[in-house]
């Protein structure tokens, strides 16, 4: 499905798979996106140079080719991507220079982004996104900077981790202390997209390890979230759930 130069359009409820492109805006805005099931294509959304696209309660998976990506947005401001299921594709989310639009942001909040390569990926060090209410689970890796650079320059903020290793003895449901992420040498594929194709051999993971243990080079603070959920949050599967 192809949407460009068209906006004020509700996609609703539909089942969409085994295509190059899922659902593909270009040039539009003001669209909203809801109770829809998307598998197995591609790239489950797409968004380019687009504007206020409202992605809510889907279900996208099984994106799992070499540029398979559940969701992505490039040059795209003032997005608002809540309450999906974005699980089991080799990207769950992609930003390329998005938000683009000064003073804007793109809002990513009580989704489920899990059993996927990469979380989160961003292009390059860009900023101006707020990851709120998120529960990531089981990715192989929470999130990436192709290009270096980190993602602190993006808003974090009561995210659930599954490799959060703190703890909360008052059990108000936050954890204690923030939730660090920090990139070590097996993150080298990252820098130089080339590595790529050796992610997750046991080279990387032994060299990733050592470096863990008793760093011989100083890690990177990818991202900071102050306040990480110590549960998983439920709020974004039920709506997801009636597609």
């Amino acid at each position: 499905m192809v949407v460009w130069y068209s906006s004020d359009n509700l996609i609703y409820n539909n089942t969409i798979q085994q295509g190059r492109y899922g659902l593909h805006f270009m040039y539009t805005g003001k669209n909203v996106v809801e109770g829809n099931r998307f598998s197995h294509n591609s790239v489950g959304i797409s968004m380019m140079y687009s504007q206020g696209v409202v992605v809510r309660g889907n279900r996208i998976s099984n994106a799992i080719g070499s540029t398979g990506t559940c969701v992505s947005a490039k040059e795209s401001s003032a997005l608002l991507i809540e309450d999906n299921e974005i699980v089991y594709c080799s990207q769950g989310l992609f930003l390329d220079v998005s938000p683009y639009q000064p003073g804007e942001t793109n809002t990513v909040r009580r989704n489920r982004i899990a059993f996927n390569d990469v979380a989160v990926g961003f292009l390059a060090d860009w900023r101006d996104n707020v990851f709120r209410d998120n529960t990531f689970q089981g990715n192989m890796s929470e999130v990436a900077v192709y290009g270096g650079g980190s993602a602190k320059r993006n808003e974090w903020e009561g995210n659930s981790w599954d490799s959060y290793e703190g703890f909360d003895r008052d059990g108000d449901g936050i954890g204690d202390t923030p939730f660090e992420l920090m990139g070590y040498a097996g993150r080298v594929w990252m820098d130089m997209p080339n590595t790529r194709f050796f992610k997750g051999t046991p080279l990387l993971e032994v060299v990733d390890f050592l470096d863990r243990l008793a760093p011989f080079s100083e890690p990177k603070l990818m991202l900071r979230d102050e306040k990480p959920r110590y549960r998983p949050a439920e709020a974004g599967q039920k709506k997801a759930d009636r597609s």
